[in-house]
């Protein structure tokens, strides 16, 4: 089931027993609840433009090494945990700058 927007419902209306001022109305709101389209990107948040930053940094860790894991990475920058490593490094397989490596017990990550 759809839900019936305010414009749907004033088209579903029969017209001809409407006042000028009743058509004038509607068609006023009818407008009012139309959305105007986005205006564009939006520029990133503070968060992102940090992560970023991580990102370009975790690429030329692992430039310098043979493979590390998220952990090892989240070591690096004094992060609890890998959560927040896994994440970024997961953003940089899908941008295609780091490959997972699962050769071994552990999966490493390395500059594509």
């Amino acid at each position: 089931m759809t839900k019936m927007t305010i414009a749907d419902r004033i088209n579903a209306m029969d017209f001809g027993t409407l006042t000028a001022d009743q058509f004038d109305f509607l068609k006023e709101r009818a407008l009012k609840s139309i959305r105007p389209a986005a205006k564009g990107p939006r520029k990133p948040t503070k968060r992102q433009a940090e992560n970023e930053v991580f990102k370009t940094q975790i690429v030329a860790i692992l430039a310098d090494s043979d493979g590390l894991t998220a952990t090892q990475v989240g070591e690096h920058f004094g992060w609890d945990g890998s959560q927040k490593a896994a994440a970024l490094l997961h953003q940089l397989m899908k941008d295609g700058e780091v490959v997972q490596d699962k050769s071994g017990k552990a999966i490493l990550f390395k500059v594509a």
